[in-house]
């Protein structure tokens, strides 16, 4: 039999006897303060668990970054390489734009040599026709006009103008004609004084020389016969000589009363 004296011996026999230390835990002890150890390892097995878990979605977390950093890189990456191609093709576009630019002066350039082309071609041609409207002016004029022994003034195939301007100034001069008028009238292309048939009297022709007829031509006879009319005192008859005639012209020469003659280049 085991005797209890003293509390020594009570510890003594707990160690020794380990159903006696169950027996007094159960006794001094709650239920939930003897399930508390293996609350703890419960808990330490679910927080554990848990770590793993976290430590886990941490992982994946990070490689998830890494992917995502890495994706990010390559954007931006492409990002460059599309910034780059912008660049080259700004640079292109900018080429472009030069040689644009370059092939449209260029294409000016040899618009404008086109119409000095053109414009000389076109006084060569107005020059040819004019001599040879001079070279036949007598028989030209003889039926529209019915004027014969005719004196060519001023223009192509005339011996000597210097009369006729030494007429023009001399009617400036007397304050007859303007100065402009006098510059006016020695711009005819043709200036002519003969016999008009039958009655022989004499009259002047301020006749324009045009290898297709305008307005302009019209209105320069019209106006170029009055100054000479008022410059010699004399009868004027104004008149256009040209290959190509139409209707428009002809409604306009009836109203300026100035004699059209179709003569063939």
């Amino acid at each position: 039999m085991t005797t209890v004296n003293d509390f020594v011996d009570i510890l003594r026999i707990i160690r020794e006897q380990p159903e006696w230390a169950d027996a007094l835990r159960s006794a001094l002890l709650s239920k939930e303060v003897l399930e508390l150890p293996q609350r703890l390892a419960e808990f330490a097995e679910t927080t554990n668990r848990r770590l793993g878990t976290l430590e886990e979605g941490q992982t994946k977390l990070e490689a998830g970054q890494a992917r995502l950093e890495a994706g990010q890189a390559k954007l931006e990456g492409r990002l460059d390489n599309l910034e780059a191609g912008q660049a080259k093709l700004e640079a292109g576009q900018a080429k472009l734009e030069v040689g644009q630019a370059k092939l449209e002066a260029g294409q000016a350039k040899l618009e404008a040599g086109h119409s000095r082309l053109e414009g000389a071609v076109g006084n060569l041609r107005g020059s040819a026709y004019e001599q040879k409207v001079a070279n036949n002016i007598a028989t030209i004029i003889l039926r529209p006009l019915g004027i014969r022994r005719i004196r060519l003034l001023k223009g192509h195939g005339a011996i000597d103008s210097m009369p006729f301007y030494e007429l023009m100034d001399a009617a400036e001069d007397h304050g007859i004609i303007s100065g402009q008028e006098r510059v006016e009238a020695g711009s005819t292309d043709l200036v002519i004084r003969g016999e008009r048939h039958p009655d022989r009297s004499f009259v002047y022709v301020a006749l324009e020389v045009s290898v297709t007829a305008a307005d302009s031509d019209i209105n320069r006879a019209a106006d170029r016969s009055e100054i000479l009319r008022r410059a010699t005192g004399e009868e004027s008859m104004p008149a256009v000589v040209s290959a190509h005639l139409d209707a428009s012209r002809e409604r306009l020469a009836n109203q300026r009363k100035v004699t059209l003659i179709n003569f063939g280049e």
